[in-house]
């Protein structure tokens, strides 16, 4: 998909995106108590202490150095350690449940990170993937003119529904951004059962750091039209994220 895929991006943790995540998370699993959970790519740990919080057995790892920097000064810094998902060091069989969240996005190899997710979860263990959705007609992460180091605007519409090959004539990709469909077959292939599919909406607080002056002054009125169009059966698809609910199926 991309020229060049780097492990980077902004944080989800924002307060209302962290607690409609963390709600998800409850609502698609169930209770946590006592459960071995690891959040595979999990920037400053925010998401490592609500998960404590629940009552889950919380770690998680992360590749980038400044935002563990950050999570040693934060509520699960004795969770949180330096891992990369394509070579998790845990052994096999290890965890209940795994949370991996707007990350595939960013691993060179994709596919051998949600294979090692599959290797560290018991039989029935669950995962719970959060990924960029391409039906979201803006594209998040934002791209690079090519041949440049600036960005296209995040507000400039279409773009993630542009053919690739006609895409890569002008833009520069440095994350991936997933069809349903792709995303679907990408868990197939690591091992897991596709038990529940979902999108959810923006939550408009500038998790990219590079929101548009003009959308931070509305960002209330957007917040709420996106509440309603998240509940809209037909519309729902064209979320911001797509969520999968997967299981390591028995004897796999």
């Amino acid at each position: 998909m991309s020229d060049s895929i780097r492990p980077a991006g902004g944080d989800t943790a924002t307060p209302l995106n962290l607690s409609k995540r963390i709600a998800f998370i409850v609502g698609a699993v169930g209770s946590l108590d006592g459960s071995r959970f690891i959040d595979c790519g999990c920037g400053r740990g925010e998401y490592v202490a609500r998960l404590r919080d629940a009552g889950a057995h919380a770690v998680g790892i992360e590749i980038a150095a400044d935002k563990l920097r950050d999570a040693a000064a934060g509520r699960a810094a004795a969770c949180v350690a330096r891992g990369d998902i394509q070579n998790l060091p845990f052994h096999s069989l290890s965890f209940d449940l795994a949370l991996v969240n707007e990350v595939l996005e960013h691993v060179p190899d994709d596919l051998a990170g949600l294979r090692e997710v599959h290797r560290v979860l018991r039989p029935d263990g669950r995962a719970v993937v959060f990924s960029p959705n391409r039906l979201y007609p803006f594209e998040t992460h934002g791209v690079y003119w090519r041949g440049s180091a600036r960005r296209v605007s995040h507000a400039a519409p279409g773009i993630p529904w542009l053919p690739l090959p006609l895409g890569r004539l002008v833009f520069r990709y440095w994350a991936r951004n997933y069809w349903p469909w792709q995303l679907r077959g990408l868990a197939r292939r690591a091992g897991f059962e596709i038990v529940h599919t979902a999108y959810v909406w923006q939550t408009f607080e500038n998790i990219s750091g590079r929101q548009p002056a003009w959308m931070r002054r509305v960002s209330g009125v957007l917040r709420r039209l996106a509440g309603v169009l998240e509940g809209l059966p037909l519309l729902r698809v064209f979320g911001v994220s797509q969520v999968l609910v997967l299981r390591r199926p028995v004897g796999s």
